[in-house]
């Protein structure tokens, strides 16, 4: 009998130290909210690329802005080049494939930059349509 309930308490004991925690989930979905606590507008954003460059991209082709077809025209065009470059690497001279690399890094990094402005002039016309309300 002395066996038993030691082995039943020694049971207890393991179990209630148990890692294991139940968590209860609501029934219906909850609904969050934009960080400024606005009850209008629920959440659901468009997950980041970590490339603020192909973010922009994104935001200006999902905001229907004109300038997006001219820009990733372009921006084709410097991949293009760096396939071009990958493809050609082993083949190419040394100072070649330096001026050619730094002349695709100017090309994205100006790209980028267009797109960042074309970014912020959209937002800025958002505003704009916003304040004559």
């Amino acid at each position: 009998m002395y066996l038993k309930s030691l082995f039943i308490v020694s049971v207890l004991f393991l179990t209630a130290c148990s890692s294991n925690t139940v968590t209860r989930t609501a029934d219906k979905p909850v609904v969050q909210y934009a960080r400024e606590n606005s009850t209008i507008v629920p959440v659901n954003s468009i997950e980041s690329t970590s490339n603020s460059c192909v973010d922009n991209f994104n935001f200006l082709r999902r905001a229907g802005d004109s300038q997006y077809e001219r820009l990733s025209s372009n921006y084709i065009k410097v991949n293009d080049g760096f396939h071009f470059l990958r493809v050609n690497k082993n083949i190419m001279g040394e100072d070649a494939k330096r001026i050619y690399t730094m002349n695709l890094n100017m090309k994205l990094d100006t790209i980028c930059s267009e797109v960042n402005y074309a970014s912020y002039q959209l937002i800025q016309k958002k505003i704009k349509d916003l304040s004559n309300i």
